[in-house]
């Protein structure tokens, strides 16, 4: 949870929680209740005093658009043309979708509510549209009840890392770091997200295989163990001594050739201004060496992708919680910030 504090934020309320392996597949639920279960141990471990919650469905399962209506009409109509023109862009059965807009100017719907039914709208009106299944928002909400939770929004992952770039950790970065666009990169378990920003607008943003569950293989394979096990001695660090040298280092050395690669794919999908910062998030920023490696690899400037070292810090919430899990953060707190929007 985050509170509003002078002209920041800062967390009032954070807990993690791990997951028994299986329960979420690829960032789709496959066990509900065993899900449900830690979200409830989550929240009482927390102490917040919600009952409401925001979630989000990873980008790989939604299609979102910034579309160009003309003569949007009144709010009705422009609803109905929205989905008209997603039709195109969504690969499945409009009956099975759940899809929702806003326009890319924050008054432009006030504006047409204002407008009686029928009455035309001369022009045109950038609105972003995001869609996905309805049983991918349906199983969420599932989830969250079954927790004792009221579902409040149902965000894309990608839009709440932009929102906790824009909102938290933009205004900190100095002029230096602002004047050529900004990678943030969010290494997930299976994962790898890289979003290019320039200023706050979002130049790119693409999905790459590539997350630190492959180090937990790697040291199941390399020490036959299950990876469950490895999972836990990885967290507890409690592997062999060699596990640094023989393991750890070679996959720092493959995740800063990823990030190298990952670069150059904006390069050669996106012309404009080299990329003058590298903010790394996820379980694995915090690596010990995986910063300097991805900066001597790339030749870019690269650090941490903590939001909480950008804000305060909550009474209950210990600093040093916040500085070994906040790069893993970067959705959490892009979702926190959706209840300032109610």
């Amino acid at each position: 949870m985050l509170e509003k504090h002078k002209n920041s934020y800062r967390p009032t309320a954070f807990a993690i929680e791990p997951l028994t392996p299986g329960a979420v597949q690829d960032k789709t639920i496959t066990d509900p209740d065993v899900v449900a279960g830690a979200l409830s141990r989550a929240l009482s471990r927390s102490r917040a005093k919600t009952k409401h919650i925001v979630m989000a469905v990873p980008a790989s399962a939604s299609v979102s658009r910034l579309l160009t209506i003309s003569n949007p009409g009144n709010e009705f109509e422009l609803e109905e043309q929205v989905r008209m023109e997603s039709d195109q862009f969504i690969p499945f059965p409009m009956d099975e979708v759940s899809l929702d807009f806003e326009p890319e100017s924050p008054d432009a719907l006030a504006k047409l509510a204002k407008k009686k039914k029928g009455t035309e709208t001369e022009g045109s009106l950038r609105v972003i549209m995001a869609a996905t299944r309805t049983n991918n928002v349906e199983g969420r909400i599932a989830v969250a009840e079954a927790a004792g939770l009221t579902v409040d929004v149902v965000d894309i992952e990608s839009f709440a890392i932009q929102n906790a770039f824009t909102e938290i950790i933009a205004p900190t970065l100095n002029p230096e770091d602002r004047a050529q666009p900004v990678a943030l990169l969010d290494v997930g378990a299976n994962a790898t997200t890289i979003n290019v920003f320039s200023g706050n607008k979002i130049l790119y943003s693409k999905e790459h295989p590539f997350g630190g569950k492959q180090l937990t293989n790697e040291i199941a394979a390399y020490y036959g163990m299950s990876p469950e096990e490895a999972e836990e001695k990885k967290r507890n660090d409690t592997l062999p001594d060699d596990y640094h040298r023989k393991v750890l280092q070679p996959f720092i050395d493959n995740m800063a050739m990823q990030v190298e690669r990952y670069i150059q794919f904006y390069y050669s999908e996106h012309s404009g201004s080299s990329i003058g910062l590298i903010l790394l998030g996820g379980g694995t920023a915090n690596t010990p060496g995986v910063i300097e490696r991805i900066n001597n690899e790339t030749g870019i400037r690269t650090r941490s992708a903590n939001p909480f070292a950008a804000i305060g810090q909550g009474s209950r919430i210990a600093a040093e919680l916040l500085a070994n899990h906040g790069a893993s953060m970067l959705i959490a707190c892009g979702l926190a910030l959706r209840s300032f929007d109610q």
